[in-house]
């Protein structure tokens, strides 16, 4: 996952470098961001600590609700 994330990027984006190994698309991108950071909620619940997926699942919806301008900009990319 590690390799994807570093990867799969949208050429320019202003929250990286700006650079991109493989060009992707802005809904993709999205894509692989959402299941890498609410699959690790779902690791922990199915890990049986679920008061951890609880918390990270709070912050992950939180951390989405501030980034709607990522959002936007992902999704017209």
């Amino acid at each position: 996952m590690g390799w994807a994330w570093g990867s799969f990027a949208v050429p320019d984006d202003p929250s990286r470098s700006g650079k991109s190994d493989i060009h992707t698309p802005g809904p993709v991108r999205l894509l692989l961001e959402l299941t890498v950071l609410f699959g690790a909620v779902a690791a922990l619940n199915f890990a049986g600590l679920r008061r951890a997926a609880r918390r990270l699942l709070v912050i992950m919806v939180g951390y989405q609700v501030l980034a709607h301008d990522r959002i936007g900009w992902l999704l017209s990319h």
